[in-house]
């Protein structure tokens, strides 16, 4: 199974057909790097990336 990441927020996806972040369907396959936020609020990574929700990130989407 392929992970694929939101075109907008950079949320790594597994089987879905949609982000069950922001409700986007432009899942992307070409990807790099991986980011896992788990407290949003005391993380350098979360605020540099703009990342509001816990789970696991891509760095870069193509």
């Amino acid at each position: 199974m392929t992970e694929k990441a939101c075109s907008e927020c950079h949320r790594l996806v597994e089987d879905a057909q949609e982000c069950p972040i922001d409700k986007n369907n432009d899942l992307r396959s070409n990807w790099s790097g991986i980011a896992v936020v788990y407290d949003v609020e005391d993380s350098e990574i979360a605020d540099r990336l703009e990342i509001t929700t816990p789970g696991r990130y891509a760095i870069k989407v193509r």
